[in-house]
């Protein structure tokens, strides 16, 4: 246990173990109830309206949330799961490849530990996908949705990303949600009318009320 801490706050090691305090700290608050859930999906833009989302800085981030399933599973799950295994994955290159706790050698380590990371936690949160699913958006009240009003909850939504919330049965519903093509993005708190759903992919088109 002492060489396991020792290596844990060495030189090489130290930012990635201080990456796991904010993580730690993220799923006490949650598990004592002082952390909002609305925290846990995508969230990158919340100030303008979602019209920054067209920045290349905001299409790299979500291309690289798209690669590890962050699209239909809670991003801070995905990111969660990513430290862990980007701190084990390191750990175990320091041990393997670099006992003397070299600077560059660390470095290069940390690189291939967050491929390998990518990697595993991509196959690692796949099968939670089915389950989220089926959380947020219930396929046995999937059609009577359509025709109900609601808000968009997530910085905007628009044809490729989105969240809403429905009234259904007298309980919030929060649903993956998309705008009609060539329709304009909507900004969080819009009123919106859900006109269609794609059953296959449990997606509902949304737009402004």
């Amino acid at each position: 246990m002492k060489e396991i801490w020792e290596l844990a706050i060495s030189g090489p090691m130290l930012p990635l173990t201080i990456l796991l305090v904010p993580v730690a700290l993220f799923w006490l608050l949650s598990i004592v109830g002082a952390v909002d859930h609305d925290f846990m999906g995508v969230d990158l833009d919340g100030h303008d309206g979602g019209h920054n989302h067209d920045h290349p800085v905001f299409e790299w981030i979500h291309g690289s949330l798209r690669i590890l399933n962050a699209r239909e599973i809670p991003v801070m799950i995905v990111l969660s799961v990513l430290i862990v295994f980007l701190w084990g994955c390191a750990m175990l290159g320091n041990v393997w490849f670099n006992p003397d706790g070299t600077g560059w050698r660390g470095g290069l380590i940390s690189v291939a530990a967050l491929v390998a990371a990518v990697v595993i936690t991509r196959v690692a949160v796949s099968p939670l996908k089915p389950l989220f699913r089926l959380v947020q958006d219930d396929p046995e009240t999937g059609p009577p949705i359509i025709g109900r009003t609601g808000t968009v909850r997530t910085a905007f939504v628009n044809e490729r990303e989105g969240q809403v919330e429905v009234d259904h049965r007298g309980a919030p519903l929060l649903l993956h949600a998309r705008t009609a093509e060539g329709s304009p993005p909507l900004a969080r708190g819009t009123a919106i009318l859900v006109i269609n759903h794609d059953s296959e992919t449990g997606i509902h088109i949304v737009r402004a009320l």
